[in-house]
């Protein structure tokens, strides 16, 4: 009998040009998907921030039937006086931090949780609620509260910053690009890397909008941009007359 004689096959392989030609088709497919898996990621974060938003209005409502008015240098004043032997940290200044501070004082707020949404405007990275440490100075400090917060100039004194009293008035904001100095109304910078060119704004009167249409990018930076109606957040006079240079975004300490 015969040995079969076994005969050795070859398995053909890709080419390389087969092997380029899947390669760009999984590019297109990634580059097409890209966008829209990064929007469905940032649900989340832009829920949580709209959220505590609505959280940080209650509080400041609260703050507000306490104390005559919303945070400002003379409720600050006050509540050092009155409250000496309790450190939370600086109560004015030119970030939103010293203000919302004063919260801790008579509105029952214990928690830092309500001041978190995503920052991350380079360098910056805010990712995580607060820790919770309040005493000691420790309240907000910076990293732990990225709420932007509006403010009226006093006309007679560029230093003193007076609370906002009109219902369809901005009150806090995220995410405006963090500065060391406040923003004039009509100049706003926003952060587009956090939530992806949505931003928010809670009026007085508990309402919460999306501003996403009204963002659009600068030339020079895609990670900052502008509002192309930014004055139209805030309130004319009965006269027409824009009130938003009238007005200070102070940024949150980061």
């Amino acid at each position: 009998m015969k040995t079969p004689i076994l005969k050795k096959t070859y398995k053909s392989g890709f080419t390389l040009i087969e092997l380029m030609v899947v390669i760009a088709i999984l590019a297109t497919l990634a580059s097409i998907g890209y966008g829209p898996i990064l929007d469905h990621m940032n649900d989340g974060d832009r829920q949580k921030a709209n959220t505590n938003l609505k959280s940080v209005f209650t509080l400041l409502q609260q703050f507000r039937m306490d104390n005559g008015s919303f945070p400002c240098d003379d409720t600050g004043e006050r509540l050092q006086e009155e409250n000496s032997d309790r450190d939370f940290g600086d109560l004015k200044g030119d970030h939103s931090n010293a203000y919302f501070r004063q919260l801790f004082f008579k509105s029952g707020v214990e928690s830092e949780k309500p001041f978190f949404a995503k920052l991350a405007a380079p360098g910056l990275n805010i990712q995580k609620e607060g820790d919770e440490k309040l005493a000691g100075g420790k309240a907000l400090a910076p990293g732990e509260n990225a709420m932007s917060y509006v403010m009226r100039r006093d006309p007679q004194d560029d230093t003193v910053k007076m609370a906002v009293d009109k219902s369809n008035t901005p009150l806090s904001m995220c995410s405006v690009y963090p500065s060391a100095t406040p923003y004039a109304g009509d100049k706003l910078q926003i952060d587009m890397t956090s939530f992806r060119g949505h931003f928010f704004v809670l009026f007085c009167d508990g309402s919460v909008s999306d501003q996403e249409s009204n963002i659009e990018e600068t030339e020079d930076n895609e990670t900052i941009g502008v509002l192309k109606e930014g004055k139209d957040i805030f309130p004319e006079t009965k006269r027409g007359r824009q009130t938003a240079p009238n007005h200070l975004v102070l940024t949150p300490e980061a």
